[in-house]
């Protein structure tokens, strides 16, 4: 199950607090104002997704920082073209003079459109941009997906994906032992082989039939973009099939032409997303300020074609249950 809460209600700044499935790991996607979190939530952030660095997207930095400050694991922010640049900006205006024996350090990804490039900031040397090896940093295991979007600024959608797991048939006739995880992990890996069990050697293709695959936990994350039938398409092909959508739904249909001048989508074209990524259930967010009072409007309009939709403030109650 995906742990998710929204930091801020649904009208105020997104950001999205994710405890990955039997992972360690705390992310974030998109890092609007975090006041609400207790320093305790800040201290186990090691991942931040950013789709793009409007204010109300990256206004809550400052923050993270300076609960991390002297902490020993590495912060990694990960964004759009641009990224590297603003992130570097950011940590020159302060004054670093009492940090020497610090161990923290920002590490900062940026996808270039061709590729990511890495830039690290220790902070023992007053945050000083070092150049690193291109390429993504490992999330434990998860897969990480993104897609360009339409919000006349470089702006990321985010898709995040469990590694393969199985699960051991009980009716296996082999008697149980450190055999089945070595034996996941083999079939995890595309390895084959042998492995030693009851005294005999077995080949890995014919021990696998004992384990069965689980379904993986797909989450995608979209916002501040529009949501038009090239760009729905679009994130259809990088992104399809996902189980859970993220999305923002800023305007109803009412306010169409609104949201084209904005650059930001409807209630109901986020449910359209929602039908075209065979999603199972749907959550809106970052929902415009004209609108306030009118949540339930949204969820009325994003229900008449995807009825599993929900606000985003009901996975803090423990709605989601995705497995």
């Amino acid at each position: 199950m995906f742990h998710c809460r929204l930091v801020n209600a649904a009208h105020h700044d997104p950001a999205l607090l994710l405890s990955p499935p039997q992972s360690a790991q705390r992310w974030l996607l998109d890092c609007g104002d975090l006041h609400p979190l207790s320093l305790h939530e800040l201290l186990q952030i090691d991942t931040v997704f950013v789709s793009h660095a409007h204010i109300d997207h990256w206004i809550g930095l400052d923050a993270l920082m300076r609960a991390q400050l002297f902490g020993e694991r590495p912060l990694r922010i990960l964004g759009p073209q641009g990224i590297l640049d603003m992130l570097a900006g950011r940590l020159a205006g302060y004054a670093w003079n009492l940090v020497s024996r610090s161990q923290f350090v920002v590490e900062g990804y940026e996808w270039t459109g061709e590729e990511w490039r890495s830039r690290h900031f220790p902070c023992r040397h007053r945050f000083v941009g070092q150049p690193a090896v291109s390429g993504l940093p490992e999330l434990d295991g998860w897969g990480l997906g993104w897609v360009e979007l339409r919000h006349g600024v470089p702006c990321l959608g985010f898709r995040l994906e469990s590694a393969v797991s199985y699960r051991f048939r009980e009716e296996c006739p082999l008697t149980p032992g450190p055999w089945i995880s070595q034996l996941k992990d083999r079939v995890a890996r595309g390895a084959e082989g042998q492995l030693e069990v009851e005294g005999q050697l077995r080949e890995v293709s014919e021990l696998s039939q004992w384990l069965r695959p689980l379904p993986s936990h797909q989450l995608a994350y979209i916002t501040d973009t529009r949501l038009d039938p090239a760009t729905r398409q679009q994130i259809v092909q990088a992104f399809g099939p996902t189980r859970i959508l993220w999305c923002e739904a800023a305007f109803l249909e009412s306010q169409r032409e609104l949201a084209e001048s904005k650059l930001h989508s409807t209630a109901l074209e986020a449910a359209s997303l929602a039908l075209e990524l065979g999603c199972e259930r749907l959550y809106l967010f970052h929902l415009s300020r004209r609108t306030q009072g009118l949540a339930d409007e949204h969820l009325r309009e994003a229900r008449s074609i995807f009825p599993e939709t929900y606000l985003g403030s009901e996975a803090n109650q423990g709605v989601d249950k995705s497995r």
